[in-house]
């Protein structure tokens, strides 16, 4: 399996150590009322145009509207410690940037035969 996340925090945690937090947007999130006014349609479209400004400037830190904000929540989030030598084998991606991770299921003796699952 292959998954596209978002970067959406890099923090350096000093002794050459680098947490990275990626996130795939909520699938639930996706899905909008379909609006039966003009009123509500232009509520809603105002709505999507703050959440895009403040989230640009605080990503995931601002939640706009819906049940517990859906619309800026994530349904997969990845905490990764890597040293910084592993993370410039990544190109350094930065907050909003889209990093691929593939996902598969290995033995023991798998994953001493391949050295490139470790980055």
């Amino acid at each position: 399996m292959i998954l596209r996340l978002k970067v959406r925090q890099v923090v350096s945690l000093g002794d050459n150590m680098i947490r990275l937090i990626l996130a795939r947007p909520s699938l639930s999130g996706r899905v909008e009322p379909i609006p039966k006014t003009q009123e509500q349609r232009i509520i809603q479209d105002l709505t999507r145009q703050i959440q895009q400004v403040f989230g640009s400037i605080y990503p995931g830190g601002i939640i706009i509207g819906g049940p517990a904000g859906a619309s800026s929540q994530s349904d997969l989030t990845v905490e990764m410690i890597l040293t910084e030598e592993e993370y410039a084998q990544m190109d350094r991606p930065g907050i909003n940037e889209t990093v691929q991770l593939e996902l598969k299921r290995v033995t023991d003796h798998q994953d001493e035969e391949t050295p490139e699952s470790h980055i």
